[in-house]
């Protein structure tokens, strides 16, 4: 059975083995009238600390609910009286692991017959999907200005419509959802956050940055350990990748991941932009100092270990942890595939400043 290493907001008790998902609700309309509620996890990295004047500002809208999680059940049970209540508009005030519960519980529990519009606020330690899909800054101004957008208008709105990427696995209870997948170096960071990092107080960027040091000095060492190098076989549409060992595996549907990188070249018409790096990979520090700065470099080709496609199915045989936007979980690939797809769509709302 895969091993869930952080018990919490990606937990559920509900199973599923199918390969097949059923068609999941509508997706958000696109006009009011909207009906507002929100979400919050005050365990969520940046709310541990302002929570209560969050609170208290939510309070004093007195028509406005307000739901309370901290773990998945939490999340399918606030998202059930929502949509008792009708609700077309949730803001979201967590991080990363509280939208992947909510995106989860919206199309596998799918308590409402239309998706409703969300709107992120960076609510968490990383924030890595607020910051490519939803509001920057304070989230009690954040809060206000969803509030005067869905009451009057105010301030100019924009719904973004994303494909969202569904995580399937024989031992997994029931579909995953989210919109980042990471292995390989990328669970290994997570782990490194965990056991080392979060105890300092360092969050979002610094944190990042000190992973991302650490990692391009074990690629320097070529430090294959320290690098949480993964024995994968990778199937992009039909085709395997011809490497065995990888020490980078990502499998996305944002535009930007953190420090603003996009590190995805593919070239296909996919809704998931799978990137990937072997063991052997050369030229990698060249490689990934173009990624940081928001280009390709011309060393990122399958020669030296590079793969970057835009998938409508990616398919793993991967032995080890992964995370789905934040999350950490554990699969052995004698056990079967890991599936990735596009399980629908979902609508974000952003507002210009």
């Amino acid at each position: 059975m895969p091993k869930q290493q952080q018990r919490g907001i990606g937990d559920a008790d509900e199973s599923s083995t199918s390969r097949h998902h059923a068609p999941v609700a509508t997706s958000a309309p696109a006009a009011g009238p909207w009906r507002m509620g929100i979400i919050s996890n005050p365990n969520s990295g940046s709310n541990q600390k302002k929570f209560a004047r969050i609170r208290r500002y939510v309070d004093e809208q007195r028509d406005l609910p307000h739901k309370i999680v901290t773990n998945a059940e939490d999340v399918v049970r606030a998202l059930e009286e929502l949509a008792r209540r009708d609700t077309n508009l949730i803001a979201v005030n967590a991080g990363d692991g509280t939208i992947h519960a909510v995106l989860t519980a919206l199309f596998h529990h799918r308590p409402f017959p239309t998706l409703p519009l969300l709107a992120l606020l960076s609510g968490g330690t990383t924030n890595m999907t607020p910051k490519d899909l939803g509001l920057q800054g304070s989230r009690i101004q954040s809060l206000a200005r969803i509030r005067a957008w869905s009451q009057s208008g105010g301030g100019e709105g924009f719904i973004v419509r994303r494909p969202i990427l569904r995580v399937q696995h024989p031992t997994i209870r029931r579909p995953l959802y989210g919109l980042f997948f990471g292995a390989a170096s990328i669970a290994k960071g997570i782990d490194l956050f965990h056991a080392r990092i979060q105890g300092t107080g360092l969050k979002g960027n610094p944190a990042n940055a000190l992973i991302l040091a650490r990692f391009l000095v074990a690629i320097a060492a070529r430090d294959l350990d320290q690098l949480g190098a993964a024995r994968a076989t990778i199937t992009v549409d039909g085709r395997t990748l011809p490497a065995e060992h990888f020490i980078l595996i990502l499998t996305y549907t944002l535009e930007r991941l953190i420090f603003g990188m996009q590190p995805h070249w593919g070239e296909e018409d996919g809704a998931l932009r799978l990137t990937a790096a072997a063991a052997t990979a050369r030229h990698f520090l060249r490689v990934m100092a173009a990624m940081c700065q928001g280009r390709r470099s011309r060393m990122a080709i399958p020669p030296n270990g590079f793969y970057s496609h835009n998938a409508h199915e990616v398919r793993m045989a991967l032995d080890g942890r992964f995370a789905l936007d934040g999350e950490r979980f554990e699969v052995d690939a004698r056990q079967g595939e890991l599936v990735l797809d596009a399980g629908g769509q979902a609508a974000f709302l952003q507002l210009s400043r």
